[in-house]
């Protein structure tokens, strides 16, 4: 027959081993769960990335810079995540500093406003019918690809405050990609996200403060074709004068361009309305020439030949010009990016 004491002492032992157990530390048993949880041994943890842009602003063409104001929110796709995302703008030309919106959940939720400069790809093909590629480029500053990637989700537009002066958004020319990135005398690679958002210029705005002007010079000097041939002299001055102001415009218009390796519209626009202006200067010399011999029949004769020739030639070009160097090369273009 058992003592009292060897009956007491199994209830003793079996009350302390619950008291062990229940007292363990709360934070050790739930480390325990988020590293078997979001460790996973069979790849990184994947961080969805959704962006909603309120506004574009100080878009600057020449340095290929604008001010963007967003909310960016980080969300794990298995949570809790094993990795807290310590992410970068790769493409911000200062040091960023995300604002927390306070309904942030370590390890499954970010949220994150964030106002910041940033470099874009400009395109200066078709100036002044520019288009802009809103870059937002994340990258981890600390987990390589093996331990954190991001991946987008969503890009968005605020619609009551997304207002781009000058500017149209595009959203089905919207994109993003992942790519691997590894840095000199680093063997570690790194995820890089690119996000980006197409924008146009607004045309009608493009064209009145650009094509609008030289076509007016071009059709002043057109005028000259309404005179007789006994104002040779006048006729002369007027279409000397139209050259100059058309090679100051684009001297103007070209100013605000960085130099580039290729010809942009403006540049090809111009070079058609300087042959035309060329040939209206070379026929007033002719006709000029000939009244100063009292050869007013070749002057005339040249007069009715040309006055309904060139006008209609600065048409054609004009028209060839915008077809051929603007809509087909600008539609093929947005067919390949995805249109």
């Amino acid at each position: 027959m058992k003592t009292l004491h060897q009956r007491i002492t199994p209830v003793i032992l079996g009350l302390l081993s619950f008291l062990l157990f229940a007292f363990v530390p709360l934070s050790k048993t739930h480390g325990m769960v988020r590293e078997s949880a979001g460790g996973k041994a069979d790849g990184p943890d994947v961080y969805y990335v959704y962006i909603t842009v309120l506004n574009i602003s100080n878009i600057d063409l020449s340095a290929g810079t604008y001010a963007v104001d967003f909310f960016i929110s980080f969300i794990c796709e298995t949570p809790p995540c094993q990795y807290e995302p310590h992410w970068d703008v790769m493409n911000a030309t200062e040091i960023i500093d995300p604002e927390d919106q306070g309904t942030s959940i370590p390890f499954e939720v970010y949220d994150y406003r964030l106002k910041t400069s940033l470099i874009g790809y400009v395109d200066y093909t078709f100036y002044p019918f520019d288009y802009l590629y809103v870059d937002i480029i994340i990258e981890d500053k600390e987990y390589s690809n093996d331990e954190l990637v991001y991946r987008s989700a969503a890009v968005e537009v605020d619609p009551m405050l997304f207002n781009p002066s000058g500017w149209y958004y595009r959203p089905e020319y919207d994109g993003d990609m992942n790519d691997i990135v590894v840095y000199p005398n680093d063997d570690i690679s790194y995820d890089r996200l690119y996000i980006w958002l197409f924008m146009e210029r607004d045309r009608f705005s493009g064209f009145m403060k650009t094509i609008f002007a030289a076509l007016v010079i071009v059709l002043v000097g057109m005028l000259s074709f309404l005179m007789k041939a006994e104002a040779a002299g006048e006729r002369l001055a007027l279409v000397s004068s139209t050259l100059v102001a058309v090679v100051l415009y684009h001297i103007s218009l070209v100013s605000g361009v960085p130099a580039t390796g290729y010809l942009t519209f403006i540049d090809k626009f111009m070079i058609g309305t300087y042959a035309v202006v060329f040939v209206s200067l070379v026929i007033s010399v002719a006709m000029m020439v000939y009244k100063n011999n009292d050869e007013l029949g070749k002057a005339e004769k040249l007069h009715l030949r040309t006055r309904w020739i060139i006008p209609l030639l600065w048409v054609f070009l004009m028209v060839s010009v915008f077809i051929v160097e603007l809509i087909l090369p600008y539609r093929q273009m947005l067919a390949a990016n995805g249109g």
